[in-house]
């Protein structure tokens, strides 16, 4: 990847688009190619019904395709299809563990998915760190995370795109994600914690690689 002059203290803020403006910017292969079609079709399927985890799963596919022209690409197509369908796992008639990650890439594997797709799903956010206490780690460690940068990737669109599709600072994100935990929840605090660091310093490492050029469709802000 290449690095760009980016400092730790600027965050990625998503600026949204129309699917018609990013096509202009000549570099958006990957959205438009069958294989990511159809991820966004399934995921429009099996979302459809939940609009806010809908919009967030279209802006993290819009952020991913605008920073994987880094990749090789196949690896690039398997990026945006992993982000349109990182979160299906989250729609009931897939939840057959609880675990979202592990539930989303067992119903893409069933359904004959590139396994790139399936490994990205299945590992998104740093999922191996929460899958202990769902129990479903056992499952987890039998697919291998995918190497290389598309999945670092994907955690920085996950958590840029927001929770609403809106966008989103990093910091901000992290502390959204902090608000939603309730007394009873079976993750020790020290864990927590200890994903949202490594999904921060994941999240910045991609941020400082991101090339200059890609500006043109990715808002860069300064903390105040």
């Amino acid at each position: 990847m290449v690095k760009a002059s980016r400092t730790p203290a600027q965050l990625q803020v998503v600026a949204p688009a129309r699917r018609h403006a990013l096509a202009d910017t000549g570099v958006m292969d990957a959205p438009l190619s069958p294989m990511v079609l159809s991820a966004e079709r399934v995921a429009r399927a099996t979302l459809g019904r939940d609009e806010m985890r809908l919009a967030h799963s279209d802006a993290t596919a819009r952020v991913a395709a605008r920073i994987s022209t880094q990749l090789d690409p196949a690896m690039s197509e398997a990026l945006v299809a992993a982000a349109w369908l990182h979160d299906i796992g989250h729609a009931e008639p897939l939840a057959s563990t609880g675990f979202h990650p592990l539930d989303g890439a067992l119903h893409l594997a069933r359904s004959g998915w590139p396994d790139e797709v399936v490994r990205l799903v299945a590992h998104h956010s740093c999922a191996a760190v929460l899958a202990p206490y769902f129990g479903a780690d056992h499952h987890l460690a039998v697919l291998d995370p995918v190497p290389g940068p598309a999945a670092e990737i994907l955690t920085f669109a996950d958590l840029v795109a927001g929770k609403d599709g809106k966008g989103s600072t990093i910091s901000a994100r992290i502390k959204e994600k902090r608000a939603r935990h309730v007394p009873d929840d079976p993750i020790p605090e020290d864990v927590r914690e200890a994903r949202y660091r490594l999904l921060e310093r994941t999240a910045l490492r991609v941020l400082r690689s991101i090339p200059s050029g890609t500006s043109q469709s990715v808002e860069l802000a300064q903390l105040r």
